[in-house]
């Protein structure tokens, strides 16, 4: 599993994380020895509503290899991160640590809002691909991905079936799952004059 991941010693954070996704290895200024943990957000009224407060509640854990291929002026770039997730797909908290276990930032969402807490302080967004977006330099499907941690497309889209058992795509995605029994997953964005082609690789502790 390590062969994917490259040893990061120190790590540093702006404001923005924008050095997150861009600086292709994670290089070090500041220590961060613990970024505040706050609770578990309350179920928000539209979750009430809709009856998201009573989803399965889910902790995965593992590592996030994400990589940016080249596109126009921008040259490839690559992020390897380990992860803790807690809760469902509609309100939950993601631990994002160095390869090394130190952790960086923790990302929250609920129905109306999504943050991001760091060293820095808390900054919040109004959704996770803005979140993604402003911090890691692409917008990612950060709540699709842990549906598709568990096999399964996002129900919330249209997904296509293809010819290969094991493997659907979804929002422009391609999702590989035909090694999730060994917990693994790939998921794979194709390049386009629009967007920039993106390869993301998960590995599953448990």
């Amino acid at each position: 599993m390590n062969r994917w991941f490259s040893v990061v010693s120190r790590m540093a954070w702006s404001r923005q994380l924008s050095l997150l996704a861009l600086a292709g290895t994670l290089s070090a200024c500041s220590h961060m020895a613990a970024v505040p943990h706050p609770p578990a957000p309350p179920p928000s009224e539209h979750a009430a509503a809709s009856g998201t407060e009573t989803a399965t509640h889910l902790s995965l854990q593992g590592q996030l290899s994400i990589k940016l291929h080249a596109w126009q002026t921008l040259p490839a770039k690559g992020l390897s991160l380990g992860f803790f997730f807690s809760g469902h797909t509609d309100q939950g908290l993601l631990d994002l640590m160095t390869p090394l276990g130190t952790l960086m930032a923790q990302v929250g969402w609920q129905a109306d809002e999504a943050w991001v807490v760091t060293s820095q302080g808390r900054q919040t967004y109004q959704d996770l691909d803005e979140l993604s977006r402003q911090t890691l330099g692409e917008a990612l499907p950060l709540r699709s991905l842990v549906h598709w941690m568990q096999g399964v497309p996002d129900p919330s889209q249209v997904s296509t079936t293809t010819n290969e058992d094991g493997v659907f795509e979804q929002a422009g995605w391609r999702i590989d799952t035909r090694e999730l029994g060994a917990q693994r997953l790939q998921a794979s964005r194709l390049g386009t004059e629009q967007q920039r082609a993106i390869h993301i690789k998960v590995y599953l502790d448990r």
